[in-house]
C-alpha cells in the first residue's frame, strides 16, 4: 500500500511516517507539505490512500478534497476538532476523519483497511464534537421515524464511530448484514453513502433541522459534491 501524508508541519509528517512504518500493509510513504503539492503528487503518481491535514498553505485540505476525493481514497488526519469542518470534509468525499492524539499504529492500520474497503472511519473524538450543540434538543432522534428499528440502531452505532465489524459483534449480526442495513438507510434519508448518512444522523441528533437530510421527500441535507 502506498500512502501520501499531507501536512505543512514537518514534525507531524515525521511522526505519521514513523507510525505508518509500523503498519505491515504499508510499503511506501510519500509526503507533501501543502495542498497544491498534494494535488500534484496525486496526479503524477496516485497513492492508494491520502492522509490529509485541514489547514495548509496554498490549498486547504477541503480544497484538496474537491480535486482528489472522487478518484483517491482520502482520510483527514488533523488537529482540528471543528464540527463544521468534520461535516464539510465528509460531504466533500473524505472516507473518514481522524484527530491527532487518538490513534496509534494499530488504529491507523485499521483506518487504512476500512478506507480501502469503502467504509467510513471516524475517531470517537470527531464523532463527539459533531454530536455536541449548544442548547440543542434532547430525546429521540427525529430520523428514527424514517427508518426501521434495526436500521436506526445500526446507523446510530456507525455515527458513534464504530466499524461494521464492531457493530456486527455488538448487535449479533454479520458484517454483511450491517452493510445491508446501512445501505437501506440511504434512499430513506436522501443521501448517497455512509458518510452522508452519518452527517444527517448527527445533525438531526443535534437539532439542526435544515441539515437533517431528506425524509419523506423533503430535502434538508446538502448532499454530495
Amino acid at each position: 500500500m502506498k500512502v501520501l501524508v499531507v501536512d505543512d508541519n514537518p514534525i507531524v509528517r515525521l511522526g505519521v511516517r514513523a507510525a505508518l512504518e509500523q503498519v505491515d500493509e504499508v510499503g511506501e510513504v510519500c509526503e507533501a507539505a501543502d495542498g497544491r503539492a498534494a494535488v500534484d503528487a496525486v496526479a503524477a503518481d496516485p497513492p492508494d490512500v491520502v492522509l490529509l491535514d485541514v489547514r495548509m498553505p496554498r490549498m486547504s485540505g477541503l480544497e484538496v478534497l474537491d480535486v482528489i476525493a472522487a478518484s483517491t481514497p482520502t482520510l483527514m488526519l488533523t488537529h482540528s476538532e471543528d464540527p463544521e469542518i468534520v461535516r464539510e470534509a465528509l460531504r466533500a468525499g473524505a472516507r473518514g476523519y481522524l484527530v491527532h492524539g487518538e490513534i496509534g499504529p494499530r488504529e491507523l492500520a485499521g483506518a487504512l483497511r476500512t478506507c480501502l474497503s469503502g467504509g467510513l472511519v471516524l475517531s470517537r473524538q470527531a464523532t463527539g464534537v459533531m454530536a455536541v450543540t449548544s442548547g440543542g434538543p434532547t430525546g429521540v432522534n427525529p430520523l428514527r421515524a424514517a427508518l426501521t428499528e434495526r436500521e436506526a440502531e445500526v446507523l446510530e452505532a456507525a455515527a458513534q464511530g464504530l466499524s461494521n465489524d464492531e457493530i456486527a459483534r455488538a448487535q449479533f449480526l454479520s458484517p454483511r448484514t450491517v452493510k445491508n442495513y446501512l445501505n437501506a438507510t440511504y434512499p430513506k434519508l436522501g443521501v448517497h453513502n455512509r458518510a452522508e448518512a452519518v452527517v444527517a444522523w448527527l445533525d438531526a441528533e443535534a437539532g439542526r433541522g435544515p441539515d437533517q437530510g431528506r425524509v419523506s421527500g423533503q430535502t434538508a441535507l446538502p448532499v454530495g459534491r
